[in-house]
């Protein structure tokens, strides 16, 4: 056994099939195949049921629980002793959602290039509580996210607060309310409450995701019961679909301001929903006895780009 095979064995848990796994690893499958029937031999019991899809036994379970130890001090051993050689290279594994991802990585990641050439950045995107999972396990180095209060055995800073909006194209708006559109508008931008806007039909992200989340809130407070047209996890997809008019949707401030500026679909209105209607961005790693330098060089990054005072 030995830490390729550690490595091996992740890469299958995750990908729940040897074709996957292998195509990920860049070997063949039987050389995938050959390692995991070696672990098991070694250790006498049977790790996955090859299936479709391939699954996990109980001993499987357990050994991907080591392996993924492993796989962290591993990469803390390399990331303090590359501090302590003055070395800044490796692999800095940053986790974040896709829309988040889309907006503020191009530009940090840019800017990081210039001052770290030889750190590669890998993107793993999902959702914000998949993250701090993802984070705990040590499959990420850091996340962008919002993290919980009172997180033990995290490093936690603010970053921002990101304001949320909903997009809704003005023919739909004239659809339903006529020459009380504006009146609606204005109503919902002063007092941040949809009350006035229940009869539209709402494109929805899924749970788990801040937006959504705080979306559905909004509309609970206000009485709301909507009528859910799409339920997306993609919110570029849900922009599109509120410009062809199919319904609303709440988007953070930043890509609606990507998605409707030059050369995007016109007629689509943003109308903002008041203080209440921000989520806190935070940048937090495991905390440790030593923090790789690149971590914390990329957090202070961010928040000199995008923090509150940028």
């Amino acid at each position: 056994m030995n830490l390729i095979t550690m490595d091996y064995f992740i890469a299958l848990a995750e990908e729940r099939s040897f074709t996957r796994a292998a195509a990920r690893l860049l070997v063949t499958q039987q050389t995938l195949s050959a390692h995991i029937a070696s672990v098991e031999r070694e250790l006498g019991v049977k790790l996955v049921n090859r299936t479709v899809p391939l699954s996990l036994t109980y001993a499987g379970e357990e050994f991907l629980r080591y392996a993924r130890r492993f796989q962290t001090e591993r990469r803390a051993l390399e990331q303090e002793f590359a501090d302590i050689a003055g070395n800044a290279q490796g692999l800095l594994a940053v986790g974040i959602a896709s829309t988040r991802g889309r907006l503020l990585m191009p530009q940090a990641i840019a800017a990081f290039d210039v001052t770290h050439p030889g750190v590669g950045i890998q993107l793993e995107e999902d959702e914000n509580d998949a993250l701090v999972d993802l984070l705990r396990e040590g499959s990420v180095d850091m996340i962008v996210a919002t993290v919980p209060k009172g997180a033990s055995g995290l490093v936690v800073r603010p970053l921002r607060r990101e304001r949320v909006v909903l997009l809704v194209s003005d023919a739909l708006l004239e659809r339903l309310y006529g020459d009380g559109a504006p009146a609606a508008i204005e109503a919902v931008e002063q007092s941040g409450n949809l009350a006035v806007l229940a009869d539209l039909p709402y494109l929805l992200l899924g749970t788990g995701d801040e937006p959504g989340d705080l979306s559905r809130e909004m509309l609970e407070r206000a009485g709301i019961r909507p009528v859910a047209r799409v339920m997306s996890k993609n919110s570029e997809t849900l922009v599109d679909l509120a410009a062809r008019g199919v319904g609303a949707c709440f988007v953070p401030i930043d890509l609606a301001r990507a998605m409707t500026g030059e050369g995007s679909p016109e007629g689509l209105r943003v109308i903002s929903l008041g203080d209440d209607a921000t989520i806190p961005i935070h940048v937090a790693w495991r905390a440790s006895e030593h923090v790789w330098s690149v971590i914390e060089s990329f957090a202070d990054l961010l928040e000199e780009l995008y923090g509150e005072t940028a």
